[in-house]
This record gives C-alpha cells, sequence and structure tokens, in this order.
C-alpha cells in the first residue's frame, strides 16, 4: 500500500463533516424563516449568514482538493479557499475522526499527503538557501554524547545516525538546516531564520500541527520511519527526503 494515498476513511469523514454542517446550515436558516421571534429570527440570520460564507469557502476549497486528486493541480482562484479548507476543516475533521476511534496516524498521515500535494500543485521555486530543512532531535543516535541541537558542526559524522548524511546533503545542496527538539523550537527557528518554504521531518503528530503553526509557509512533509519506537534513533527515507527537497529548489528545473 502507497502511504502517500489519501486513505478512503478520512475522504469519506471528511465528506460526513461536510454533509453534517450542511445540515446544521440547513436548520439555521429555515429557523431562521419560521422562528418565533424578531430578535432570534435576527440572531440566526446573522449566524446563518456567516456560516454561509464559511460554506462557500467549504464548496471552493473541497473543488479544489477533488481538482487537485484528480489533476494534481488547482486554478488559482481556488488556492485560498482550499487552503483555508485543508488547514482548518481538515484539522477538526481528524478530531471527530480520532472521537469515533479511527486510527490517529492515518488520518494524520492522509491530512500530511493532502498539504504535501497542495504545496506541489502550486510549483513553487526558491533558491537554496531560502529553503529550511527541520530534523527532529530524535534523529540523533540516542546514546551520542555530542549534542547538535544548538551548534550542528558539533556531530562528528560517526555513521551511528544520519545527522552526518544530513550535513553532507545540506553542503550538496545549500538549504539551511535545523535540528529542534519540538514544536517550539521548530517555530522559534522558523521565527529566527525567516524562510520562504520548508521541508520538516518528523512524525505524524508533529507534523500536521507545524504545518498549520507555521502557516502560510509552504511546507513538505516527510513522515519519519520510527524502528524502535516514537522519539528513538528515527530515520528518514533519504529518497523521499532528497525528492522533497529539489522540488523546491530553483536549480531542480
Amino acid at each position: 500500500m502507497d502511504d502517500r494515498k489519501l486513505n478512503p476513511v478520512f475522504v469519506f469523514l471528511t465528506l460526513a463533516v461536510f454533509f453534517a454542517f450542511f445540515l446544521v446550515l440547513g436548520f439555521l436558516w429555515v429557523f431562521n424563516i419560521f422562528g418565533p421571534s424578531v430578535l432570534v429570527n435576527i440572531f440566526f440570520l446573522v449566524l446563518s449568514l456567516i456560516l454561509s460564507l464559511i460554506f462557500l469557502v467549504l464548496v471552493a476549497g473541497f473543488l479544489g482538493i477533488w481538482l487537485l486528486i484528480r489533476n494534481n493541480r488547482i486554478p488559482f482562484f481556488l488556492h485560498t479557499p482550499m487552503v483555508l479548507t485543508v488547514n482548518y476543516f481538515m484539522g477538526f475533521v481528524i478530531r471527530v475522526g480520532q472521537l469515533l476511534g479511527l486510527s490517529r496516524e492515518k488520518l494524520q498521515r492522509s491530512y500530511i499527503n493532502l498539504t504535501n500535494k497542495l504545496v506541489e500543485s502550486l510549483r513553487l521555486r526558491f533558491s537554496p538557501e531560502e529553503i529550511l530543512v527541520l530534523a527532529p532531535h530524535c534523529i540523533q543516535e540516542a546514546s551520542c554524547p555530542h549534542r547538535i541541537t544548538h551548534d550542528l558542526n558539533n556531530c562528528k559524522r560517526c555513521g551511528k545516525c544520519q545527522i552526518g548524511n544530513l550535513t553532507e546533503m545540506q553542503q550538496e545542496l545549500g538549504f539551511r538546516l535545523a535540528v529542534v527538539t519540538g514544536g517550539t523550537g521548530a517555530r522559534q527557528v522558523v521565527k529566527k531564520m525567516k524562510p520562504r518554504a520548508i521541508v520538516a521531518i518528523a512524525c505524524e503528530r508533529d507534523l500536521m500541527s507545524g504545518i498549520q503553526d507555521v502557516f502560510p509557509h509552504p511546507v513538505l512533509g516527510v513522515v519519519n520511519i520510527r524502528p524502535h519506537g516514537p522519539c528513538l534513533n528515527t530515520e528518514v527515507d533519504w529518497t523521499e527526503l532528497e525528492t522533497a527537497i529539489k522540488s523546491l529548489c530553483k536549480e531542480a528545473e
């Protein structure tokens, strides 16, 4: 099974939540027309207008999602509605899925795949120094005495983890690289370095929250590999990472 494909359960759940939203909106309009008092009608009229505007944005956003899945590209005027739909509505969809007992990681992975497709569809290109690669500290060998979160030069390139390979790739391609300890550290690095695009390596949970936190920065998420469990001696698919970085580089065209 290709993990980069959208989970059908995720798509179905999204449509179900969307339909529920539509039913609530319809009820509000009916209540507004046939409500028992003027004040109540005014309140529900305003609420109905606000929700109707949100509904129209969602319709445009879902149209963009459908076109993206089908054609791998979307018209420019659907970009903003789709970004708003993906970054805000999809997070709500995943939380609903969790309440229903569905796999959180699979839903989050579908979210990441969708945001990756969105960024790729824009065909954005940047100079390497405008791209920031964020790697989690757990990619470093846990027993290593050389801390590299503040200074990557402390890495001795012993080959026990992929930090040395990352620094070599950085020198080859010219992007900026930071190893962070969590979401707060990642946000601080982004604020300090001010990149125009980000390639982030992390677990599904951290990637999803990070993509939303740094919006509107374009982010390509690369889900890490966890052969020893979460947050311990994690790894990254080298081909997937290199492809993501080069897809954002002007030199890759």
